[in-house]
């Protein structure tokens, strides 16, 4: 009789075993499943925390989701390809053109103080309204333009708005991995005419 209890309990044991042994493993596979679309979803988040950021005018979130040295190096790069495809164009006397050279030195310094988290408060604040940032409205011209997000690659996100019209006028956004969470490093405006 002690022995038929004892093989009783035995496989009452083995079976709370496999039972432990499957909710375990269901559990890791959602913890899994939840981490991954977490990861999968965080520039998605990234944007909806600049947008509300800039609406609400929170330059500490705004500026929590800025990698700044990127982004200075971007908008000088856009800014000067600009300028020198302006002056390419320009019917203006070769005297009066600028070297590449010189116009790096007249954009760096206004680049470098207009990219800093006081620069773009002053940017949200409209105290310097010829240069306002506002990315609460990203999406709200959907009908003059086309907005698509997507991976380029494992730590590169695109934010890219197409005008419907003239397809060649376009803005990319451009974040870049930092952590687990993401941050706006690059802004590309080169092929917006």
């Amino acid at each position: 009789m002690f022995d038929s209890v004892s093989e009783q309990l035995r496989e009452r044991f083995k079976s709370i075993e496999r039972k432990t042994v499957i909710i375990g493993a269901a559990v890791s596979a959602g913890v899994v499943a939840l981490a991954s679309g977490g990861i999968y979803y965080a520039p998605y988040l990234t944007i909806d925390n600049l947008k509300n950021a800039t609406a609400n005018r929170n330059t500490e979130a705004l500026s929590e989701s800025i990698d700044f040295p990127s982004l200075r190096m971007s908008i000088k790069e856009n800014v000067k390809t600009q300028v020198l495809k302006q002056m390419a164009g320009a019917e203006a006397p070769t005297a009066a053109k600028m070297t590449p050279a010189q116009v790096e030195k007249t954009i760096d310094p206004v680049v470098d103080k207009l990219v800093t988290p006081e620069g773009i408060e002053q940017l949200i604040n409209d105290k310097i309204p010829e240069a306002k940032i506002d990315l609460s409205n990203l999406d709200r011209d959907i009908n003059k333009s086309n907005l698509t997000m997507g991976y380029e690659s494992f730590d590169r996100f695109v934010v890219r708005i197409t005008d419907k019209v003239d397809r060649s006028k376009n803005v990319s956004l451009i974040l870049k991995r930092s952590g687990l969470g993401w941050k706006l490093a690059g802004i590309d405006i080169a092929e917006f005419s």
